[in-house]
């Protein structure tokens, strides 16, 4: 009996705990669900708007912008200068390599001559033959000239002496123009810098045979670098000579401002693009180097952007908010607003969605 009533209270106490448990949980609902508090009525609850008086406003406006579009070009030489022989020789030296400053007149190439030289000797050699003959060629005219004038040979002597003469005279003349045009040729053995420049490309090394026509070196002059680039048909018609371009070398973060110097008359097929010549200045041209990239800028039109102020744009994460001053119930008031930017245009931003020109914006400090 007794161990009977032990049981019987036992299940009271934990039935008794359960039901505690369950009215416990059931009040926390209650306060949580806002059962202790007081109901707030129905209905929109107004909303104080901040007033716009003594705050800094500035208006958003329109910004007129010119729009430019890239093209890709490659800096060149004004003139490349391909050194060459005009004589069939083996070169003995090369005096220069590609980077190298060079002088007008200062030797490049020096070729071997000794084939020229023998022909020069041979020549000069022939020459004193020719002049000894024309010498007594000369006395023989001189003495039938004056025999003649005295009637003492006959007409036909004295032409026959004089065609003689005549002959020496002209092999001796001929005999002089060879050897110039050896001495001409002997002086194309050295091959000189026809212009002040830099030395671009070396294409020939000692013990090579230098053919005419066949280039040795190219010079450049560095102060006289152009960008050459292929620009579109419908872009090109907007070009002209002389007008100043914006010039962008990728590879040392420069501009430069450029100068048309030529639009060369025919396009492109396969492209449809015109190769535009732009002259660089000459006193900004330090680093660079012929084949480098660059972009040239050209005007295409000019657009109006939507814009205002950064000074009044707030960042809240990614969004972008600012405070418009509206009318409210005939007073100005502040009112925030959601807006979508774009394009940054020094302190002035541009504004894709969200406001409209004239309306005024708080400047924030």
């Amino acid at each position: 009996m007794g161990n009977r009533l032990r049981s019987l209270m036992r299940i009271v106490v934990r039935l008794g705990t359960v039901v505690a448990g369950i009215a416990a949980l059931v009040l926390v609902i209650a306060w949580m669900s806002g059962s202790f508090h007081e109901k707030i009525a129905p209905g929109q609850v107004p909303y104080e708007y901040r007033s716009a008086e003594g705050v800094d406003t500035v208006p958003v406006t329109l910004l007129p912008m010119t729009e430019y579009v890239d093209a890709v070009g490659t800096i060149q030489p004004r003139r490349k200068m391909d050194i060459a022989s005009k004589v069939l020789a083996t070169i003995l030296e090369v005096t220069v390599s590609p980077g190298d400053p060079v002088q007008k007149g200062q030797l490049l190439v020096r070729l071997d001559d000794r084939e020229i030289q023998a022909q020069l000797r041979e020549l000069e050699a022939a020459r004193l033959g020719v002049e000894s003959d024309l010498r007594v060629r000369q006395r023989d005219f001189e003495r039938y000239q004056k025999m003649y004038s005295e009637k003492v040979v006959t007409k036909e002597e004295f032409d026959r002496v004089q065609g003689l003469y005549e002959v020496s005279q002209a092999r001796l003349k001929q005999t002089d123009e060879q050897i110039n045009r050896v001495r001409v040729m002997l002086s194309y053995t050295q091959i000189t810098a026809p212009a002040d420049g830099i030395v671009a490309d070396r294409y020939a090394d000692p013990g090579d045979l230098a053919a005419p026509g066949k280039p040795l070196l190219s010079l450049h002059n560095p102060r006289e670098l152009e960008l050459h680039a292929n620009v579109r048909e419908s872009q090109a018609t907007k070009i002209r000579i002389g007008q100043k371009l914006a010039v962008h070398i990728d590879a040392l973060s420069r501009d430069l401002e450029g100068t048309v110097r030529e639009i060369v008359p025919q396009a492109e097929a396969a492209s449809r693009s015109v190769l535009v010549k732009v002259a660089l200045p000459p006193d900004q041209l330090d680093g660079l180097y012929l084949g480098m990239f660059g972009r040239l800028s050209i005007p295409v039109g000019e657009t109006n952007y939507v814009v205002v102020d950064a000074a009044t744009i707030e960042q809240v994460g990614q969004l972008d908010l600012v405070d418009v001053v509206v009318e409210q119930d005939s007073r100005q008031v502040l009112k925030r607003r959601f807006i979508r930017t774009g394009k940054r245009f020094g302190d002035k931003v541009e504004v894709l969605s969200g406001l409209r020109v004239g309306e005024r914006v708080v400047k924030r400090s």
